[in-house]
């Protein structure tokens, strides 16, 4: 008997591409009944251990074998140019910040002269020419909708390169996880999940990965504060009369944007440690070709293990015969079921993960009446009173901003003390417990998306491919969108209930729209978490051994599933399988084989 190979990885693999209508028209070989990589069953996580490569190349005997599956390089040049800019962000982001704190406090404008203006949520006044402006800050007049638009616009470019990133990630995970015998899940806890045997995949390259995550964020609520010029200082000869004119004429320049050095070092630093991660993770696929496929699409990823397990690694091999019926070894009977499990059931670790979505719900909200009730009973700045005392008009902008603030000085004087690197440490510390929570939800969110792209094989008009854009894929999936919309908002949000420039200024609308946020988020996890699927098709949340199992025809473009007629080896049973045209339902009361989300024997390295 041949030693047991499991999570086996050819020593070398050649990714040439063969042509897709060649592919179609030659003449397969007759399969054999089941391939026998090896006779040992494969258990826990997946593959399980990894054998020498001496003893893979041996037992499967195809170490330089062709893929035909689509490697889907068009996602990776994607992901590179994603990278491209995330460096250049980074550099541009560095250089900037670097100048701004190496560099002599800069006069303020000719155009705030006699001005109150608010800068992000404090009020400023200045009377001579010669003042200088805030330390490590400079100041850019711009109009009122680009004041508006850009601390926004940040978050969502920030997100989207983030999003390049983590692809990039995530998909050297995957692989180095099948290497290691440990992959389960097309989509993984990425920052929490790590490689033995890949560095840029193991748990020290997480935690700089998380610590470039949090940098980044942090920065960008930091980076960047409005400033509305809302009034012009008239001083009289009466010593008694307030200076302060709201009716007086402004001028065209009364919108600006102050940028923070310390908030531009901080996303320079966070996108370079990100950055560098993914560089490495793409050195090391281009050095030892490491990974399968660069599609996330779980039929993409279920077919790349399928095809590097078989034994001549052609398009046929673990295809069925012309008849679409299944091997004897090893093969399940069963009835269908009209209603699948939920995803808390076949991923258990799924309720861990709503439960932490709720935990962070419930430190946010601990936090928002803490802060209600300080600025209720020791500032008192829980009324609109408070807020017509503070130099701004009393609008929606100041209600928002200033009703029920909490204000903790940590920099007396900005003028002449250089502590907003503190403001920085601070923001990204408080921020950090609401990406995590993200970061959570965006894998309920992947695991959806998979389970969607494979019920779709059940759907008579167009079926599944395996080759889709999984750009387009993660568009289309409505919890991936909400979980994107979410990583704009939130941080955007917070900024206005958590900022730091001086003080530390703490809203209570801002803080509560966030906690009200969050309880929908905590809802939304426990509708993906524990809905159950309709149809008879078996459910399988992405999970590869499932998928291995439940496809046995990959040599089309679009895969069907459904009755592929009579098991011919035993009367009264029918089979369940894959095939490249629409197929019947089901039959309920049917026995079938197919339905097994376990792996035939040898099909899966059993």
């Amino acid at each position: 008997m041949a030693a047991p190979i499991q999570g086996l990885r050819p020593p070398s693999w050649s990714w040439a591409r063969q042509d897709h209508q060649d592919s179609h028209s030659a003449s397969p070989a007759s399969p054999p009944a089941h391939t026998d990589l090896c006779d040992k069953e494969i258990r826990g996580h997946g593959l399980g251990r990894p054998e020498p490569e001496a003893d893979c190349e041996a037992a499967v005997g195809i170490p330089h074998a062709a893929l035909p599956a689509d490697r889907d390089l068009w996602t990776r040049d994607l992901c590179i140019v994603g990278l491209i800019l995330g460096w250049s962000a980074s550099l541009s982001a560095l250089a900037t910040g670097i100048y701004i704190i190496g560099t002599k406090p800069a006069i303020i404008p000719s155009w705030l002269v006699n001005r109150v203006a608010i800068v992000g949520p404090m009020g400023f006044s200045w009377t001579q020419p010669t003042q200088i402006y805030m330390n490590d800050q400079r100041l850019y007049s711009v109009s009122e909708a680009a004041m508006i638009i850009t601390p926004l616009l940040l978050q969502t470019v920030i997100a989207s390169v983030s999003a390049c990133l983590d692809a990039i990630h995530s998909t050297t995970l995957r692989w180095a996880l099948w290497r290691e015998g440990r992959l389960r899940h097309n989509t993984n806890l990425r920052l929490f999940t790590y490689a033995r045997r890949s560095g840029p995949n193991a748990w020290p390259a997480n935690i700089l990965a998380s610590l470039g995550l949090v940098l980044a964020y942090g920065g960008t609520s930091v980076m960047a504060y409005p400033l509305t010029v809302i009034a012009a200082l008239e001083f009289t000869d009466d010593p008694s009369a307030n200076p302060i004119n709201y009716d007086a004429d402004l001028g065209e320049n009364r919108h600006g944007i102050s940028f923070n050095g310390w908030g531009l070092l901080g996303l320079g630093i966070g996108l370079f440690l990100q950055c560098a991660i993914c560089t490495w993770c793409l050195v090391h696929d281009f050095a030892r070709r490491d990974v399968g496929t660069w599609n996330s699409n779980p039929l993409a990823t279920a077919r790349a293990c399928r095809f590097l397990l078989s034994d001549d690694g052609s398009k046929d091999a673990p295809a069925t015969s012309g008849s679409g019926q299944h091997p004897t070894g090893g093969v399940l009977f069963s009835s269908p079921s009209l209603r699948q499990p939920s995803m808390r059931s076949l991923v258990p670790g799924t309720r861990a993960i709503a439960n932490w979505i709720w935990a962070i719900f419930g430190l946010h909200s601990a936090f928002v009446v803490a802060v209600a009730l300080v600025a209720a009973r020791v500032q008192h700045s829980a009324s609109l009173e408070w807020v017509r005392e503070n130099p701004a008009p009393v609008d929606f902008p100041s209600v928002w901003k200033y009703y029920g603030q909490v204000i903790a000085l940590y920099n007396g004087d900005t003028t002449r003390l250089r502590l907003e690197w503190a403001g920085l440490l601070i923001q990204c510390a408080a921020v950090s417990t609401l990406l995590f929570g993200l970061h959570l939800a965006e894998v309920l969110a992947g695991l959806w998306r998979d389970e969607a792209i494979w019920r779709r094989a059940a759907s008579p008009r167009r079926g599944a491919s395996p080759e889709s854009n999984m750009a387009l894929e993660n568009v289309r999936s409505w919890p991936g969108a909400v979980v994107f919309v979410y990583k704009v908002i939130v941080p955007w949000i917070f900024g206005f209930g958590f900022a730091c420039n001086m003080n530390v200024f703490l809203a209570l609308f801002p803080l509560l729209t966030i906690a009200v946020l969050f309880l929908i988020l905590g809802l939304f996890s426990e509708y993906l978490i524990r809905a159950r699927p309709r149809g008879a098709q078996p459910a399988t949340y992405g999970e590869v051994r499932a998928l291995v199992a439940l496809v046995d025809d990959w040599g089309h473009d679009a895969l069907f599933w459904g009755d592929k007629g009579e098991y011919e080896q035993i009367e009264g049973v029918r089979a369940a399988g894959t095939a490249g045209s629409p197929l019947p339902d089901l039959r309920p009361g049917v026995v079938y084989v197919g339905l097994s989300r376990e792996p035939r024997q040898g099909a899966w390295g059993t």
